[in-house]
């Protein structure tokens, strides 16, 4: 008859715990995102990233027709890697077996010290025209290391979209996550890669 007491006193107490928290939920982290490295405050920081300038835009023109329903916009990815000029760039690979290609500085998640870093995001725009703002937030833990943005325009839809900025390495060392989001009109997405600075 103890064990039933206890098990009952243990039911009664998680349930009444539960019932004083007010039945907040945890939040569901987005497509990406770790519980070390998502806080609350990351789409803030991404928000309020200040403009910089000397990016570099690329859009791949593709035959694309949306099916009904389908999203404006999709995310593909957000990169990074030291910086190079010439890079991005489409059909820009030797031996492809198409113009479909693209040209990326290597992807090292390992930033080195002293040296310029490269970031980058890519996205596919099935049907928006329009303003948009891409943004990176680079976090170690709690503390925002580094955040900044680019604004531009799309003129025209259908095909992808390869944006790259050089960065100087902040002074960091050790584990980071960066963080890259779009924000066209309406449409908005965000995904993350971890980094490692020397």
């Amino acid at each position: 008859m103890r064990i039933y007491t206890r098990g009952f006193l243990v039911l009664s107490l998680a349930l009444g715990l539960a019932a004083c928290g007010g039945g907040a939920q945890a939040p569901t982290p987005s497509i990406g995102a770790t519980e070390a490295t998502a806080p609350a405050s990351i789409g803030a920081i991404l928000d309020s990233a200040p403009e910089v300038s000397g990016g570099r835009e690329v859009f791949q023109k593709m035959p694309i027709r949306p099916a009904a329903g389908a999203p404006a916009l999709l995310m593909n990815f957000v990169s990074d890697g030291p910086a190079q000029g010439g890079v991005p760039c489409i059909d820009c690979v030797n031996g492809a077996s198409t113009g479909d290609n693209i040209g990326l500085t290597g992807p090292s998640s390992y930033v080195l010290s002293g040296d310029y870093w490269q970031y980058s995001i890519s996205f596919t725009d099935l049907s928006y025209k329009g303003k948009c703002k891409l943004s990176w937030a680079i976090e170690g833990g709690k503390k925002t290391i580094d955040s900044f943005s680019a604004s531009f325009a799309l003129t025209s839809a259908g095909g992808f979209v390869l944006y790259a900025i050089n960065r100087p390495r902040p002074k960091y060392t050790g584990a980071a996550t960066v963080t890259g989001k779009y924000a066209c009109g309406k449409n908005s997405a965000s995904t993350s890669a971890p980094l490692y600075f020397q």
